[in-house]
């Protein structure tokens, strides 16, 4: 059916049932909307029956730039940057806090409070999608609605629906840049890094625009001993100069030719080469410009288009003559040598690394040569413990730290490399090791992380566990892998992730937080401590602050009752007053460890992570240290903090074991080793439970009783049970933190590109 409008229709958009159209009335905008208004899908307010094209009163006023629709709701996101939403929101997909229907625009205010500007919008049948970019101008997906069918590409949760929207971690750091949705599934986007193209960027600076240097072609005025470089051609001024598409570099002499200016005629109009072709287009007469080759006397000719254009591997001399005026008859350039522009290229070409692939003849052949070598070679090294390797790249990390020097240069020669003492010695898997061991076991290291260098930054390390092979590679060997390597990715990708803070004031009352510590009792609720202030600070607004540059505070303190003006001092006395309360009873978060209790075992200043603290409120305050953490990391001011292996190994995600146990419970240990060996004293299963009246039970670190097995409490650990009883204590150890590390994790990817962590 033929529908007239008086208006003009910028846009058009249809639903279930309805259609809206973005029309234009005079110097102003309208939105206009038709058809089924069931769930108030057409936004028009209190109508029942169907209607033609009728304008939405509500955005009457407001200058729409686009619509988003697809089945039942709708969102109009206006050219200020505001976002309305209405129709059908059962499952909360309209993003405005509840699963109301909305018979009218109702603002979405997410992305306005928190300064993001909304760039891209997908619908489906019962989700949506955003991609929002925020001050810094790095893009973010989030995502409201329908949680089934993982629409929403968000952690699973015991959630339905998602009526507010939430970011959507999977693609933090990957550039999201579009998105679109069919009814129950979506697609992203995203940008490739931009590498920078380095043959056709000349160090020499542009008259026309002063920068330094010029990308692209470049047009070189020699006919004075100072030469002139231009990105575009300027005919006006010269009747001819060089044309360089390929890189060159700045220690080359230029040719002088201030002669041969009379050789070219007067200008004349329209301007013909008659006798030029082109090499490339086979046009001719070559008009306006023409390119010779300034190599050879022949008469090698491009074009203005092919010399602009043609792929710079296709011109074989390194330098045309431009000439923009006919040469006079018989007349002769100057062949310049090509040796005058070699060796000056800063960038060329493609740097290969070449290695032979041997047949099985050659794979024989190479072995039988070099068997004896490697089997003197190898012969000392062949039971060297995974131990005596990870201690090794511990120390060449630490030389290289105190040395200034890369870990790949610590030692003149393979033939001189000696370890100080002093650093084997504090090593215990290093200790009775001889160095000409450990200078193979260098060696090889040395070769397989020169191996990795150019591997690392090709891996996914946001990829869930076991689901990329190569993260799962990295993941068994990271322990060898030299910190060096590491470290030029992960800054990297801290500068790419790091955005401006906004001006944040926080208001901390020290002397309430004093009065509340003094009482003893521990800051459950995260309100009175300092670390409690702040958090309810951030709770509120989120944690984008603290994406921040090295060296930059996220927030400004404002002492209560103080004087102060943060120039930095009380922002660094705030962080080590939370410190100070994590690691006292102030706070629920951390405990005293087993070995720090008793007075026993190594590590006795270690704190560990509170099993008991799992409230709702508690995982939040974690998840808040693991954001100060992540902020630690990238501004370099680090946090005061004593926490053993067993909490740093469940932060990067790498597995524990019974070592990083013992490091923090040497009791426990060495009683589940005394009940395994029991036997070696002369118990047997007919004393056995004369001696030991265990059940299986343990004890977490803050002295919680928890079960092994289902009523453990009435099970007694008899002499056949008594290793399997040891292990489940182990396992039941090992993971009594779990839930507060991935807290904590959690935290940290929200600073702290997720993934990178495992670095």
């Amino acid at each position: 059916k033929r529908i007239e409008l008086k208006q003009k229709v910028l846009s058009a958009h249809a639903g279930t049932n309805f259609s809206i159209l973005i029309v234009r009335e005079g110097k102003r905008t309208a939105v206009l909307a038709a058809g089924e208004h069931t769930n108030g899908r057409l936004g028009l307010g209190e109508l029942y029956s169907n209607v033609g094209f009728t304008e939405i009163e509500m955005l009457k006023d407001i200058p729409i730039a686009s619509i988003h629709t697809k089945k039942m709701h709708t969102f109009a996101l206006a050219k200020d940057g505001r976002l309305f939403a209405w129709g059908n929101n059962s499952h909360g997909q309209l993003g405005i806090g509840t699963t109301f229907h909305q018979i009218i625009p109702c603002p979405v205010e997410f992305f306005t409070q928190r300064g993001l500007q909304v760039t891209s919008i997908a619908t489906g049948i019962s989700h949506s999608i955003f991609i929002a970019k925020d001050q810094a101008g790095l893009n973010h997906v989030f995502a409201c609605g329908d949680l089934s069918k993982n629409k929403l590409s968000l952690r699973k949760s015991s959630r339905t629906n998602v009526a507010t929207p939430e970011l959507v971690e999977a693609y933090e750091g990957k550039y999201p840049s579009k998105v679109w949705a069919g009814l129950n599934h979506s697609i992203l986007k995203t940008e490739g890094l931009s590498i920078v193209q380095m043959r056709d960027i000349h160090p020499y600076p542009c008259e026309l625009t002063g920068l330094p240097q010029i990308k692209g072609v470049m047009y070189v005025d020699v006919r004075d001993s100072k030469p002139l470089f231009y990105s575009k051609l300027q005919s006006e001024l010269s009747p001819f100069f060089l044309f360089v598409k390929e890189a060159i570099g700045r220690n080359i002499t230029w040719p002088v030719l201030e002669d041969i200016a009379d050789l070219f005629e007067d200008e004349s109009k329209p301007l013909e080469f008659g006798h030029l072709q082109c090499v490339q287009c086979g046009t001719t007469p070559i008009r306006e410009v023409a390119y010779l080759n300034s190599h050879t006397e022949s008469e090698e000719s491009l074009c203005q288009s092919c010399a602009v254009s043609i792929s710079t591997v296709s011109l074989s001399p390194t330098v045309y003559y431009c000439l923009t005026r006919r040469l006079k008859k018989d007349a002769k350039l100057p062949a310049l040598p090509r040796h005058l522009f070699y060796n000056s290229a800063d960038h060329f070409g493609f740097q290969v690394t070449m290695t032979p692939k041997y047949q099985d003849e050659g794979f024989e052949y190479m072995i039988n040569k070099y068997q004896d070598a490697f089997k003197d070679f190898s012969v000392e090294i062949r039971n060297v413990s995974p131990e005596t390797d990870e201690q090794l790249v511990d120390l060449l990390n630490n030389l290289a730290q105190k040395r200034e020097k890369s870990v790949f240069k610590l030692f003149e020669s393979d033939e001189k490399v000696v370890f100080p003492k002093e650093e084997t010695s504090v090593r215990s898997a290093l200790e009775k090791c001889s160095n000409e061991l450990l200078r193979k076991r260098y060696l090889i290291l040395l070769n397989f992380n020169q191996k990795v260098k150019d591997l690392i930054p090709h891996i996914d390390f946001s990829a869930e566990k076991g689901q990329i092979r190569l993260k799962t590679i990295y993941s068994l060997a990271s322990n060898y892998i030299f910190w060096e390597l590491k470290n030029v990715t992960f800054e990297s990708m801290l500068d790419l992730s790091k955005t401006s803070p906004s001006s944040t004031n926080v208001k901390v009352n020290r002397m309430k937080a004093s009065k509340f510590v003094q009482k003893g009792k521990p800051d459950h609720t995260g309100e009175f401590t300092v670390f409690g202030q702040i958090f309810q600070h951030f709770r509120t607004i989120g944690y984008t602050n603290f994406r921040v540059a090295k060296e930059t505070q996220p927030f400004k303190v404002q002492f209560v009752g103080e004087a102060a003006i943060d120039v930095g001092g009380p922002y660094r006395e705030a962080i080590s007053q939370i410190c100070t309360e994590l690691q006292s009873s102030a706070l629920p978060l951390l405990i005293p460890s087993p070995n720090q209790k008793t007075d026993s075992g190594q590590f006795r200043e270690k704190w560990v992570l509170n099993p008991s603290a799992t409230s709702l409120v508690h995982l939040k305050m974690f998840e808040f240290l693991g954001v100060l953490m992540g902020c630690s990391i990238r501004t370099k001011n680090f946090l005061n903090l004593d926490l053993p292996s067993i909490v740093w190994k469940q932060l990067v995600g790498f597995p524990v074991n019974r070592k990083d146990l013992e490091n923090i419970d040497r009791y426990t240990i060495q009683c589940l080793d005394d009940v395994v060996n029991i036997q070696k004293k002369g118990i047997d299963e007919t004393n056995f439970n004369d001696l030991i009246q265990e059940k299986f039970v343990t004890y977490l670190s803050d002295g919680t009783e928890k079960e092994l097995l289902p009523g453990g409490k009435s099970i007694l650990v008899t002499f056949e049970k008594r290793v399997e009883y040891a292990e489940l204590v182990e396992k039941e150890r090992l993971r009594e933190s779990v839930k507060q590390a991935e807290a904590i994790r959690k935290g940290l990817n929200l600073v702290i590109p997720e993934g990178l962590i495992n670095l």
